[in-house]
């Protein structure tokens, strides 16, 4: 295994400049045959207090003792990017599609700890669209392991994964009762931007978005989520188990109907589209958030 130690995280902008020369040497089609490389990338990392404020008001919760899942989340996508980006990894980075995103932790993590963060890439396996992949990042402090995040990502048209399944029938979405209504601004996706460090184009204008396939800019699905974890009001320390599947992008300007239900130790969580004349709702994403 390969392991890089990074002194401090990458810049968003490096990465996704290395993800341009990635798309450009790759071309439509091609990729590298065989497995992922088996490579990690570490770093030490605190978070901002002034930026963790900030995105903690975002997504609608307190600044607490303990950080938002949701932040730890933003702290390690740049090193999970860097991996993506290396000219030993087969597959592109550009057109990846985040499908879900799972968080367990044994307990909180405290503003002042310093985390390190280790990122990995794995897991691969077929989908009907292309290919599935698993990115991990494991949050140590004081080396005892207190975090995992698992994003889920899919590679439309590859077939690293293996021979692709049939498309399965879409199940019917029949939406609830909604306990609150988001209204998203157009620049949500600047905002979220400003304070997770995630400034892909395809979030932050009409104008960055088209290039990428979007008439109209999308929020960051960890946004949804981050603001649906809040509004279960579990709050972010003792152990936890969170996951989000998300199912269809939510446009800029727009609004979302959301719900929560409860049973047990669980929160369960989704949002969707209204019905507009003849569209049928759509949901967006669904989720849970478990205490332990």
């Amino acid at each position: 295994m390969m392991v890089i130690e990074h002194d401090k995280l990458p810049t968003f902008g490096q990465t996704f400049s290395a993800a341009a020369l990635q798309a450009v040497r790759m071309k439509a089609g091609k990729e590298s045959e065989g497995t992922l490389p088996d490579t990690q990338a570490r770093a030490k990392v605190t978070a901002d207090r002034a930026v963790y404020a900030d995105f903690a008001h975002l997504v609608g919760d307190s600044v607490a003792t303990h950080l938002h899942p949701g932040y730890i989340h933003a702290l390690g996508f740049p090193l999970t990017m860097s991996l993506l980006v290396r000219k030993d990894f087969p597959l592109p980075l550009l057109g990846m599609l985040h499908m879900t995103n799972r968080v367990t932790q044994t307990r909180g993590i405290e503003a002042g700890e310093e985390m390190e963060m280790i990122a990995s890439i794995g897991n691969t396996r077929p989908h009907y669209a292309g290919t599935l992949l698993d990115s991990v990042v494991t949050v140590l402090v004081d080396g005892e392991e207190v975090l995992v995040d698992t994003a889920g990502y899919l590679v439309r048209g590859s077939e690293l994964g293996g021979p692709r399944p049939e498309r399965p029938e879409r199940e019917e979405f029949t939406p609830g009762i909604p306990t609150a209504q988001w209204k998203l601004g157009a620049d949500a996706g600047q905002r979220y931007a400003k304070v997770s460090g995630d400034a892909n184009p395809i979030h932050l204008s009409s104008l960055t978005s088209r290039p990428f396939g979007f008439k109209k800019p999308i929020i960051h699905g960890m946004y949804s989520a981050s603001r649906a974890y809040s509004a279960t009001g579990v709050g972010s320390n003792g152990p936890r188990d969170w996951f989000v599947e998300f199912e269809a992008p939510i446009a800029l300007p727009g609004k979302v109907q959301f719900a929560t239900s409860r049973e047990g130790n669980r929160v369960s969580y989704e949002g969707w589209r209204e019905g507009r004349g003849d569209k049928p709702a759509r949901r967006h994403f669904n989720g849970y958030v478990e205490r332990g």
